[in-house]
Parts: C-alpha cells; structure tokens; sequence
C-alpha cells in the first residue's frame, strides 16, 4: 500500500489599506536620474513571481506539483527605523499536489490531489544602502491561513465505502491551518517602476522569484 509523507507548516491574508506613494530622497542620485531608494516609506510595490518547495511540500516517487504562484503587496509604512524601512503587507499564493499510484495487489489506481490557497500577512524591514539607491535587501516574517482542499479518485469500485478496510485511510480530512514563514529577500530596480526580486526561507516557498512593480 501507499505511504503518504506530509508536512505541515503555516497563514492569514489581511486586507490592507493602500497609501499613497510618498516622495523620499538621498544625497546621491543614481544612474537614470533617479534619486530615491530601492524602497522608502510610502513606496507602494505590487510583485508577482514563482516559487518552489515550502514547508508543506510532499515527497517521494509519484508525487508531482506545480510551482507556487504568489501576487504580493508591500508598503513602505514606518520610515527612519534605524537605517531601513518596516513594510506591511499581504501575500495570495497557490500551490498544487497530486499523488498517484496503481496498487501491485489489487491492480486499482488511486489518484490524490491537494489545493492550497495561501493567504498571509507579513511584514518586513528593508535596510537602505545609500550608495545603492537601486538595491532593497530585506528581512520579513509572515503570518498565513492555509487552506487546503483535498480530493481522491479510484478504479477500485468500494474504495469510499464505509465497510471496506481500508475506507479511514483512503477518505482523509485535510484540515486548513495557520503558521509563520521566515524569509530573507533582495530586490533590484532595473528601472524607477520594475524590480526583480529574489526570496529564500521557511514557510510558503524554499525559493521564489518575479518581478515587483513600483507606484
């Protein structure tokens, strides 16, 4: 019979008002003519990008997946925190799992799949580097609702039927839950509005990348 390896990790989206972007200068202006920091209190980003692996990964012959596809927000809320800025925002990711496998006995296949809609609250600090006005490294935390719906297909004619022996262990409850992610990120702009962004950590994704997009 089938082994199933899952791990649990967490989430909750909150909605977020929107500010409006705020003008923020330094001394040195970079190339383009642009003298604003990679990020800044009242900087608005809206990114969008891929992510692979996290903490609720599966593993194992049979397993496939797609990879996460994230939309998040950031705002540039608190400004002159030290050398850097706190953001609040939100993240909507999803991701999907599937599991299949032909029993060597019975011959019956069974066919697993898993949908997960992340929706997580997070905050971050970005550390400003004056003489890289186009550079925002970043360090943030992440509080996210999981939900999770499941579903199980079979050839095996009984194999959701009460009185087989087997009923508790093909018909599983997947419970949605809620956990934390850790993430270090850095973004760059290659122009005054568009960024590419890059974050590794423990959570919703092992590793993501995308584009964010400035206003």
């Amino acid at each position: 019979m089938k082994t199933k390896k899952l791990l649990i990790g967490g989430v909750c989206l909150g909605a977020l008002t929107m500010i409006s972007p705020m003008a923020y200068s330094q001394s040195e202006t970079p190339s383009g003519g642009d003298n604003s920091p990679g990020f800044g209190k009242g900087t608005n980003l809206l990114s969008i990008g891929l992510g692979l692996g996290g903490s609720y990964t599966y593993f194992g012959d049979g397993y496939t997946s797609t990879p996460n596809f994230v939309l998040t927000y950031d705002n540039g809320t608190f400004g002159n925190v030290g050398p850097g800025t706190i953001s609040l925002g939100a993240l909507v990711a999803y991701k999907g799992i599937s599991y299949d496998y032909t029993d060597f006995h019975s011959g019956y296949y069974y066919d697993q799949k898993w949908n997960y809609v992340i929706l997580g609250f997070r905050s971050a600090y970005h550390f400003a580097i004056p003489t890289m006005h186009r550079f925002d490294p970043y360090v943030g935390v992440m509080l996210a609702y999981y939900d999770i719906s499941y579903r199980e297909t079979s050839s095996d004619p009984e194999f959701n039927v009460p009185g087989n022996p087997y009923y508790t262990y093909y018909v599983n409850n997947y419970s949605s839950y809620m956990a934390f992610s850790l993430y270090i990120g850095a973004r760059y702009f290659v122009t005054n509005k568009i960024g590419l962004w890059l974050e590794l950590g423990y959570g919703y994704s092992d590793a993501a990348i995308g584009v964010s997009f400035k206003f």
